[in-house]
């Protein structure tokens, strides 16, 4: 390999690789698991299709029928909710790293890349606590409605990271 080309392996590749997947299925047409791989492996990120599988399975990518065929997308709204707590458990569990509240804002940190993840996973969750999610690379902010809702949220997410798998 030359200088100026590099693959995406390590515990960073994870959270770069969802990033290209979701960008995949947003911006063309992902059809096959196949097409995941080969387009991911285009792109540096060497992957088997058993590592698709689960990332598609992490992200909650949908799979739809349009004239062409099946194909993959992006959740737009969670419709199932026991899907949507696991996914949020998951999400938790996985790349969480402490949680801390002041007043009303809470503060997630989480793996580098990984916010955008946990804080979709926390807006899908629709907790009433919840007023928003803001996320950056490694740390999402979280506004609550009240101070009691604050701290029940955090009871809730702690016990979510303490939850066996």
């Amino acid at each position: 390999m030359s200088a100026t080309t590099t693959r995406v392996i390590g515990p960073a590749a994870k959270p770069a690789r969802h990033r290209a997947i979701l960008a995949l299925v947003r911006g063309g047409v992902i059809r096959t698991q196949e097409d995941l791989v080969a387009e991911l492996n285009r792109r540096r990120f060497p992957v088997t299709q058993a590592t698709v599988s689960r990332d598609i399975r992490e992200l909650g990518l949908l799979r739809v029928h349009d004239d062409a065929g099946p194909r993959y997308m992006a959740p737009v709204a969670e419709l199932d909710v026991e899907q949507t707590m696991q996914r949020l458990r998951n999400a938790i569990r996985e790349h969480v790293q402490g949680i801390e509240f002041v007043d009303l804002l809470g503060i997630v940190h989480t793996a580098p890349g990984c916010a955008p993840l946990v804080g979709g996973a926390l807006d899908g969750s629709r907790f009433e606590e919840v007023v928003g999610t803001i996320a950056g690379d490694d740390t999402v902010l979280v506004i609550a409605r009240s101070r009691p809702a604050a701290q029940r949220l955090l009871l809730r997410l702690n016990s979510m990271s303490q939850e066996d798998a």
